[in-house]
């Protein structure tokens, strides 16, 4: 199991070459085998490179699919 250190420079390097954070999540995050509070701010640390307009549609585009339901 890789430390969260060099996971997030692992995430630093990825970000910064242009990869998506999807990309980046599935290959580092996801099967980093870290607890899921040391994943979530991993996740969070990535998440952070994704522009504030592309976050913002990907925040809308799951709250449409989930819709007004409980």
């Amino acid at each position: 199991m890789a430390k969260l250190a060099e996971l997030r420079r692992e995430v630093d390097v990825r970000m910064d070459r242009g990869d998506s954070f999807a990309t980046v999540e599935g290959d580092v995050i996801e099967p980093s085998g870290l607890s899921d509070e040391r994943k979530s701010a991993l996740w969070l640390y990535g998440w952070s490179f994704v522009s504030h307009d592309a976050q913002r549609r990907q925040a809308d585009a799951y709250l449409a699919v989930l819709g007004d339901g409980d």
